[in-house]
Formats: C-alpha cells, structure tokens, sequence
C-alpha cells in the first residue's frame, strides 16, 4: 500500500515545532536506544510510538504498514545471523549450541543458539532505532532536515546526494505503481500463473523505467540551469515548546535511570 508520505509530513500535529527540536530529540533517544538494554529498548520503541501516533497525529495503519516495510528488510539478514554451516564431521563439537538442524551431503546446516539471541537483541534495538526513524520520517520535512544539514555545516555534495536519492524513491514508487495499474487493467494478478508472469515483467520493466524517468528528470535540471548546487527553499514556521522540551529531557532522564537500575539489579559487578 502506497502512503504519501509527506502529505502527513506537512500536516502532523508536531508541524510547528521546531524541526532542530524534533531532530535532536529523535538523535538523543536513538542514541540511547544503541546504548541500551532490550528492556529499555522495548521502552523507547514505545514511548517514539506514542510521540509519532498520538502526539503527532500519524494514522496507526500508515504507522505500522511503513514499519512492516523495516520490519521485512531487517528479516532478510537474519537467516545470516541464525543459520551456520559446518562440515559433518565437526558436528558433534556444535552440538551444545545447536537448536536443530539438518544434514546435507557432507554439510551439516544448524539453528545458532548464540546467533539467535543476537538475532533477537539486534531485532529489539531495531525495533527501537525505526521508531526513531519513523518520527523523523513523519514530522519532519525532507526541505527542512536539509536546512538543518546546512546550519550544522554538513558537506554540501552528502546533502545534495540525500536530496537527489530522496527523489529517486518518490520516482521508483510512482513508476511502480504505474506498472502495476497497467498490469491489473489487462488481467494481470488475477490468479497464481498470471501474478508469477506480472511479477516477472514488472521486475524486468521496473528498474528501465525508472532509469528513464531519471535521465528526464536530470534534462529537467539541466534545462533550468543547474550549475552543481541545489538550492531548496524551506519556508517553516515554528515556535519552540517548553512543554515538549521538558517531558522530552525527563523522558531521556528516566529511560537512561531504568537502564542504570536495570544493570544493578541483573548485572551486577
């Protein structure tokens, strides 16, 4: 399902606060979260939902249809993580952390106990650092993440690269989605055949596409005279938020004491 996302960008209830206060904090509790315990993690996880659901206003069904998105990209690297390869013969010396596996010819393919504890504590920091990401993604304008890169001094060719990949995404998505109505006007997706056969032209049209466009939109840019600098005009009006600020700092304050109480009780040394 395909989201405007910066429809709710522009329209969140957090829109007039401003976008360094938004950034910071975000930074600070992403920080926090790579720093953290999975207690706490799963703590920040929440408490980012709570500001970008109820605080800022973000649709629950947008919210989490955008995270199942993450979600799904972190999953492919967990077979990585979680499944180990040995000959056969070294298969007894696994045995104490094998959670069961099976044997292939002269390999012998295991579930890593170690490898999926790891699995499960790098999914919860994940979990943590998207929620992070996704208040960034929804309250703060992309124009306006870009002024901020400029007041900070960061090198104009990172800027200018995140601005140009940012727009390549929207063209990806909007040349998708092109496809695929395309597709389902003639028949396509209407039974298991048919989707195999359109899900095989989409990836072979898809990435042309998309080329094309790009090559359009670099004409464009040369047609208006662009010289190497992109100028992007942000036009936002703010007013810092005493309030936010505030449960904001107790909110960072309390989440770094759990964690500091959390290593007494469970670790201590």
């Amino acid at each position: 399902m395909h989201h405007h996302l910066d429809t709710y960008t522009y329209q969140n209830h957090l829109r007039t606060l401003p976008p360094q206060q938004k950034l910071i904090f975000a930074l600070v509790v992403m920080g926090i979260a790579l720093m953290t315990h999975a207690f706490t993690q799963g703590l920040i996880f929440i408490w980012l939902t709570i500001w970008t659901v109820y605080y800022a206003g973000i649709p629950y069904k947008v919210y989490t249809s955008t995270l199942t998105v993450m979600i799904i990209f972190f999953l492919t690297s967990v077979p990585a993580l979680v499944v180990e390869i040995i000959p056969t013969d070294l298969q007894t010396m696994v045995h104490a952390k094998s959670l069961g596996g099976i044997e292939i010819g002269n390999w012998f393919v295991f579930i890593s106990q170690p490898g999926l504890t790891q699995a499960l504590e790098m999914g919860i920091r994940s979990l943590a650092c998207f929620a992070g990401l996704l208040f960034i993604i929804f309250t703060i304008p992309f124009t306006d993440l870009l002024s901020i890169g400029r007041q900070w001094r960061v090198p104009t060719i990172l800027i200018e690269l995140l601005m140009l990949m940012y727009r390549f995404i929207f063209m990806f998505l909007d040349v998708l989605l092109q496809l695929q109505l395309a597709q389902r006007a003639r028949g396509g997706y209407c039974n298991r055949r048919r989707w195999m056969v359109s899900a095989g032209l989409l990836g072979s049209q898809l990435m042309i596409r998309t080329l094309q466009r790009y090559q359009q939109f670099s004409i464009g840019l040369t047609a208006r005279g662009f010289n190497g600098d992109l100028q992007v005009y942000s036009n936002s009006s703010s007013a810092y938020s005493q309030r936010y600020a505030i449960e904001s700092f107790i909110g960072c304050m309390g989440l770094v004491l759990l964690n500091f109480m959390y290593n007494l009780i469970f670790h201590p040394s």
